[in-house]
């Protein structure tokens, strides 16, 4: 191949630069549809053997969350779908979280419960003075 004319001010490089294309590995999908769609993401992997291959991706699940009030998510007990909850696939130490009503309730929801019987007490408190001032009146 012809040399390339180099630039009178560039040092001479070590080696001779080689100008061809390297193609790019292509791959396809294994499954049955070939959409990229939400069900069916891959992520791109090299295998040892320095092949491109793919793997699929599972979808993220909302995971467990709060029965009652706005709180949503419960932290510290892991995101997968319903099956891997079961008791063959996750002990039970990993399904809860050690507080009282963990793994059931989010940590503000329970929060709430605390804040609000405390309330409704020091209501109850409230209503008993003001009923025993009425009567010394």
């Amino acid at each position: 191949p012809a040399q390339h004319p180099v630039p009178l001010n560039a040092a001479p490089s070590p080696q001779p630069r080689s100008f061809a294309v390297n193609m790019v590995q292509r791959i396809t999908y294994r499954r049955r549809h070939a959409y990229a769609t939400k069900s069916n993401r891959i992520r791109k992997l090299r295998t040892p053997g320095g092949q491109l291959s793919i793997q699929y991706v599972k979808k993220k699940t909302k995971g467990p969350q709060t029965p009652s009030g706005d709180h949503g998510k419960i932290h510290g007990v892991p995101r997968l779908n319903k099956q891997a909850y079961s008791n063959k696939h996750m002990a039970k130490n990993k399904k809860s979280v050690s507080r009282s009503y963990g793994g059931v309730l989010s940590g503000g929801a329970v929060r709430e419960r605390i804040v609000r019987a405390f309330l409704v007490e020091e209501q109850k408190i409230v209503k008993k003075v003001l009923k025993l001032q009425a009567a010394k009146k």
